[in-house]
């Protein structure tokens, strides 16, 4: 073989290789804007829904400008309470505001459903025995100032003196607090 055959066939070997490359990347960059067409559409469908969820977030806004008002409004009765000690403290306090006999106090705390909307509540058992009148406007007044309170029992009876009532109360506080000890935003 002399130099013309060595150098044809070494041009041959070149363009077929040239060739070869040229065809892997001519596929690779097929792929690329297959690719990229693919992503430009999961895009443009991202953004479409987004666009709908925002047209969503908007309606339900003004659908529930009034319930959210009327929540807002509820919002510092319900937070009176951070804990259930502060909540004891509120109680015995509007207790000694009032001057009120009180024969006996059980509070408790009791969990609930974690993720809810009230994570805990304080039951109060509470036994009054005094002046009719005077321990009725005690209850009228607690409810006035603790309106997210629950009256869950209520047991009056006949007192030991001519115008006393007894009173067993049971009323659940509700305790709206994170773990962290900062209240939660509703």
């Amino acid at each position: 073989m002399n130099n013309k055959h060595f150098g044809c066939m070494a041009l041959g070997l070149f363009i077929i290789l040239m060739g070869h490359w040229t065809n892997a990347s001519y596929k690779k960059l097929r792929l690329a804007r297959d690719a990229e067409e693919i992503s430009r559409s999961a895009f443009d469908g991202a953004v479409f829904a987004r666009s709908a969820e925002q047209r969503k977030m908007v309606i339900l806004k003004n659908n529930t400008i009034g319930s959210r008002k009327y929540l807002n409004q509820w919002e510092p009765y319900v937070k009176q309470a951070k804990n259930p000690q502060y909540g004891e403290a509120l109680i015995n306090f509007r207790i000694k505001q009032a001057g009120i006999i009180t024969l006996s106090q059980v509070y408790e705390t009791v969990d609930h459903v974690k993720g809810g909307t009230i994570p805990k509540t304080l039951n109060a058992k509470l036994v009054f025995e005094d002046d009719y009148v005077k321990t009725l406007n005690w209850l009228a007044n607690l409810e006035g100032s603790l309106p997210a309170i629950r009256v869950s029992n209520c047991k009056l009876s006949k007192g030991q003196s001519g115008n006393d009532i007894k009173m067993e109360l049971s009323i659940d506080i509700p305790i709206i607090s994170s773990e962290d000890g900062n209240d939660t935003k509703t």
